[in-house]
């Protein structure tokens, strides 16, 4: 699956169309995260972050419990609240190399023992949660043990280290940037957040380890393809932390920031990977590495997609002047994660034209409003837990069939329970018997009992009427206005003839352009279901790519997402 994202911050500005506003509860707040791998070097500036990963406990050797090599660098870290009373410690557990996570998650007793254990330490040390560093379940690339059930086994473990220390305590992992090797879905339930470790996607055999962007110069993988992975895998905006490093990576290793250049004195910019690189003298390159301008780079990407915040390792690998964790800290200080809408569409087919312009509309539009868009194309990642993140649905020609169950069941409790608006266009009421797909009853319910019939498949411009100038969806609207070249559907029904549904503009037949005789007689064009808490409304239309020129389109388009994004009291 690929995920479009137009992710752009601000605050959201509803407008009067909303009445009273009440806004969702708030996430836990921006993460700026600092591994810290012991206090050696001296303790962190705790000014400068939100949450420290002390790194790293293991499996013990009875694979029963927790092994902490430096309980003394742990309560000292734990000593900086006094400095920083909102800082949160974390106890990361695992890391490069580290073993025996494979045979303690496959046995349900030592799993449970040491799940208590992390809590216990959780306890002993004042901490506030636990970060699991499992590289990586299923493979044995770091030369540890690993098994098939690892995956599986994975989610036992985060399953039960949560009811362990309780859901008032923190519980994070570090993910690779694949998406490989966890079942985020699963797991979702359990956690508060992913640490992605955007780097070591590249070095020495060639391209920059932690590249913004695909370009040239980048290794096998890229930060935002890390963050479209993990958002594909089911993670949801909100509970990505993007990770940044703070080293450099090539033919001289892995060289902390500020470190000598080793003679290459041919420094270049990529503009398109956003990252600074070392050529050598026969022009190629042998080193890349992070500086105060990347580091923003990736800051500012971050923000623009609605992530949870942004994470570093590691802190004693700064320069002595930790500029790069300042500017971490300076730009995300007061970063707030924006709202968020997930936005359903077809990838491929007649109506790719439509969604394509539709999605090029809506940047600029929703940059005004603050409102954050991750776009998908199937919905496999769709699970428990995952819509909740999300401030509304727009369904933008995307048919009601073909969702596996566990999304069918997540959408419902979304709309029936109000946890977000919803938006529906022309092809969310393509209802019945589709390619072996039987019919939804409970989303033709939502739309009013409705199934669907026939359309006008040679394109007609139709007029349509306003009935509810009053409706916010309405507001500005003229009273008649024309829709160019779109498939008008026929259903088996009017959905006016169901007491929960509010019309709030239909189509006049007769003004079809070219005449046609396939009707229905009383022909809603837009509506709204009135029994659901979410606030909702489909258009019928959204074929044609011309709508996005239509000024009455865009006015109801921009007034729907005012209005479903505005939860009234």
């Amino acid at each position: 699956m690929r995920f479009i994202s137009i992710f752009l911050a601000a605050a959201l500005l509803c407008g009067t169309a909303c009445g009273n506003i009440k806004e969702k509860p708030e996430q836990d707040g921006v993460v700026i995260g600092a591994y810290v791998m012991g206090v050696g070097k001296g303790l962190p500036d705790p000014s400068l972050m939100t949450h420290i990963n002390y790194a790293f406990a293991h499996v013990n050797e009875t694979f029963d419990g927790v092994f902490l090599p430096d309980a003394e660098g742990l309560e000292q870290v734990v000593s900086l609240k006094k400095h920083n009373r909102d800082l949160k410690v974390l106890l990361s557990v695992g890391g490069w190399g580290s073993g025996r996570f494979s045979e303690m998650a496959a046995d349900a007793g030592l799993r449970s023992s040491f799940a208590e254990d992390c809590a216990a330490k959780v306890k002993k040390y004042r901490l506030d949660g636990i970060d699991i560093d499992w590289e990586y379940p299923t493979v044995g690339t770091a030369g540890i043990s690993f098994s098939p059930d690892d995956t599986d086994n994975f989610t036992l473990l985060m399953r039960d280290i949560r009811a362990a220390i309780g859901e008032d305590k923190l519980l994070t992992l570090a993910s690779v940037c694949t998406a490989r090797y966890v079942d985020f879905k699963d797991i979702l339930p359990y956690i508060d957040y992913v640490n992605v470790m955007a780097y070591d996607m590249g070095g020495a055999d060639g391209g920059h380890h932690a590249a913004l962007h695909r370009s040239e110069n980048a290794g096998f993988f890229t930060a935002e393809e890390a963050v479209d992975m993990h958002l594909a895998a089911g993670v949801p905006p909100q509970k990505i932390v993007l990770g940044m490093p703070f080293y450099g990576r090539g033919e001289r290793g892995y060289t902390p920031f500020g470190a000598s250049d080793g003679g290459h004195s041919a420094e270049v910019w990529d503009d398109v990977a956003m990252v600074p690189l070392l050529f050598d003298d026969a022009g190629r390159m042998v080193f890349g590495f992070e500086n105060v301008r990347s580091i923003t780079a990736k800051c500012d990407f971050l923000k623009s997609k609605g992530l949870r915040g942004g994470m570093y390792w590691e802190y004693n690998v700064d320069n002595d002047s930790h500029d790069l964790a300042r500017t971490v800290h300076d730009c995300l200080a007061d970063y707030r994660p924006s709202r968020h809408v997930l936005v359903v569409y077809e990838g491929a087919g007649q109506h790719k034209p439509f969604t394509d312009a539709a999605l090029a509309w809506m940047t600029p539009m929703l940059e005004e409003k603050g409102i954050a868009v991750a776009g998908i194309h199937n919905m496999n990642c769709v699970t428990a837990g995952f819509l909740d993140s999300f401030d509304a649905v727009i369904q933008l020609d995307f048919p009601p069939y073909t969702w596996p169950k566990a999304a069918e069941d997540t959408f419902i409790d979304y709309i029936e329970n109000g946890k977000g608006g919803y938006i529906g266009f022309h092809h969310a009421t393509l209802l019945g018997n589709f390619d072996g797909y039987p019919m939804w009853r409970w989303f033709s319910d939502f739309m009013g009992g409705i199934t669907y019939r026939n359309y006008i498949a040679p394109l007609a411009d139709g007029d349509i009427h306003v009935e509810a100038p009053q409706h916010p969806v309405m507001e500005g609207v003229d009273s008649v206005f024309t829709i160019l070249d779109d498939e008008w559907y026929i259903y088996d029904r009017s959905p006016r003839e169901t007491e929960y549904i509010q019309v709030l503009a239909s189509v006049d037949e007769n003004s079809y352009r070219p005449d046609s005789d396939i009707r229905m007689g009383d022909h809603p064009a837009v509506w709204t279901n009135t029994a659901v808490k979410s606030r909702n409304v489909y258009f019928i239309f959204g074929h044609s790519p011309k709508l996005l020129e239509n000024p009455n389109f865009r006015k109801l388009f921009t007034n729907s997402i005012d209005w479903v994004l505005c939860n009234a009291d």
